[in-house]
């Protein structure tokens, strides 16, 4: 762990601090406004009254489209170019492209297992997390907590009609465009490139701590934010530890699946989100399972931290 956040020995030799932030801030910004641009375009100009009405299928089509469009043009293109640039390559698709961003190393199942098995073993905690803030948080701030809550709830909704599946190749689209674009984008971006970058002009644990926050910023979901800043720290450690881009992917795509495949057998379901965390809080076997959950989670952060050890001699 002391190596973990020891400053790194290279610092003055790689990117800056604050050229990294300032690439992030651009791409993100772009992102933001790519988005809000092409949403514009095909809800009509009418936004405001767009995610409260039924999507029609043609709208739908495009949505899902821009969606993953939009990531893969401003998200990971921009990364596969800049690696080039750091390495000296003009193929972006070099080796020694794919090397700085951890891609190429062979995927080892133990490990990939083990990973894939944390980032289900915290999903206790994240929803304990939720129940707490419905149940205590955003009660208490008044007109600011239930704009966030009802900010959510229309959010939520909106992803769940987008996410909505009539048949089995519309299941691999929507698998395609909501699970594995934003893992394979993201972590390139995240991961790949800007924890990468951080790494070199501060410590690894920093890095992972300053991107797992940026990562829960990026999604603009106050009510989410440290759910996902937990979500983001655990794969940057997977990252740190293993140095293959290939694991946090595989991480990131189960945990989307895993959420997709809630939404469509939670499909029709009413949930009323302060009454339920009120009974999920007040079960006893609820907190058996969220200890049970951590000690077993506890586990597999001391294999990682064998593989931290491991990687480092």
């Amino acid at each position: 762990m002391q190596k973990f956040f020891s400053p790194d020995q290279f610092a003055l030799r790689r990117p800056s601090f604050f050229a990294n932030t300032s690439f992030l801030i651009a791409v993100m910004l772009l992102y933001s406004l790519a988005g809000a641009l092409l949403l514009s375009f095909v809800s009509g100009g009418s936004e405001s009254t767009f995610f409260l009405s039924p999507i029609a299928e043609p709208q739908l089509f495009s949505i899902r489209l821009i969606q993953s469009v939009v990531q893969i043009l401003l998200l990971a293109v921009p990364v596969f170019l800049l690696a080039a640039w750091h390495t000296g390559q003009k193929n972006p698709f070099a080796p020694q492209s794919l090397a700085f961003l951890g891609i190429g190393k062979p995927i080892g199942f133990g490990m990939a297992l083990l990973a894939v098995g944390g980032i289900f073993l915290l999903q206790p905690l994240l929803h304990t997390i939720t129940a707490l803030q419905d149940c205590y948080l955003w009660p208490s701030l008044g007109p600011y907590g239930a704009e966030v809550v009802q900010k959510r709830d229309v959010m939520e909704s909106f992803i769940k009609e987008l996410a909505q599946v009539r048949s089995g190749p519309e299941f691999l689209l929507v698998a395609f465009v909501f699970a594995l674009t934003p893992a394979l984008c993201e972590e390139l971006f995240f991961r790949g490139y800007i924890q990468q970058n951080y790494t070199r002009s501060l410590s690894s644990g920093y890095a992972v701590l300053l991107t797992g926050l940026i990562f829960a910023f990026f999604h603009l979901s106050s009510a989410n934010l440290f759910p996902l800043a937990l979500l983001g720290w655990y794969i940057g450690y997977i990252y740190s530890v293993t140095g293959n881009l290939a694991i946090p992917v595989v991480v990131h795509f189960a945990n989307n699946l895993a959420a997709l495949l809630l939404l469509f057998f939670t499909e029709g379901r009413k949930l009323e989100g302060a009454v339920e965390s009120r009974a999920l809080l007040g079960s006893p076997w609820w907190w058996l399972v969220v200890s049970g959950s951590l000690l077993l989670f506890v586990v597999v952060l001391r294999r990682l931290v064998d593989a931290q050890r491991r990687r480092f001699l």
